[in-house]
């Protein structure tokens, strides 16, 4: 055995999938990433998956995920969170900001900024938590990518029916419906670790999130990656692996100059 496989790992990458996704979807996403990474970080990959992870709400997830992170020595811990992963990621990286070095989120909301929208948003994903519990599944995922938000992009990755608990999908649009997040813009203020917001060309909603998260929070910036929309990790993978690759390397090392 050579002395380089019995170095522990200096960096830990958790990363957390969206809805109606499971931990696979970034599987060819991670082996290309593992390729792109300098060998010397000796990065580690933890795949979150939402599905069996415990907490009955935003805060409670949070909290619950720090402490099972925690224990785990590296030198460096970064978060990426795609979209409801993304908007856990935020709760968890303002839970517990000591903890990471760095954070990733794609296409994520930081919270409805009125009353009656969290009202409303509550009442659709209660609308979507009943469905998914008795309707045909097929016809639902078919209703799901063609909602607005998914600019009119199919997902390159299927959702089948026997890799998830229809329970516990149904449990998460009620626990994590945006409905229930306050506005966490003052706080992100806030954060002293360098976060990096990514979002599509196409998905006009997300990139305007983006912006304001990057005028109003000295460590939050926005990357816009050209040829995507709000599923952007998977419509143009090889621009995404280049900037979380050299956003990861440039937290670690911050020497090395922003300007790709």
């Amino acid at each position: 055995m050579s002395p380089k496989s019995i170095v522990p790992s200096e960096v830990g990458l958790w990363m957390i999938h969206g809805n109606l996704q499971t931990p696979k979807v970034w599987q060819p996403i991670t082996t290309q990433l593992h390729q792109a990474v300098s060998p010397e970080l000796n990065l580690s990959i933890f795949l979150e998956d939402l599905w069996a992870s415990p907490g009955e709400s935003l805060k409670e997830w949070a909290a619950l995920f720090c402490q099972r992170v925690h224990p785990h020595a590296f030198k460096s811990r970064i978060l990426l969170g795609y979209s409801l992963g993304g908007r856990l990621a935020f709760h968890a990286l303002l839970h517990q900001p000591e903890l990471w070095q760095g954070a990733i989120i794609i296409s994520a909301d930081s919270g409805l900024t009125s009353e009656c929208d969290r009202r409303n948003c509550l009442k659709k994903d209660n609308v979507w938590s009943i469905q998914l519990l008795h309707d045909n599944w097929d016809n639902l995922i078919q209703e799901w990518n063609s909602l607005p938000v998914f600019c009119g992009r199919q997902p390159s990755y299927s959702a089948l029916e026997k890799d998830y608990s229809r329970l516990k999908i149904s449990k998460a649009f009620q626990n994590f419906s945006k409905g229930h997040q306050f506005n966490l813009l003052s706080n992100l203020q806030n954060l002293n670790i360098p976060v990096l917001y990514i979002s599509g060309v196409e998905d006009e909603k997300y990139c305007q999130i983006g912006q304001k998260l990057a005028h109003h929070c000295p460590s939050i910036t926005h990357r816009i990656i050209l040829n995507s929309g709000h599923r952007v990790p998977w419509e143009n993978r090889n621009n995404f692996i280049s900037i979380i690759t050299h956003f990861i390397e440039q937290v670690l090392n911050p020497k090395i100059q922003t300007e790709q």
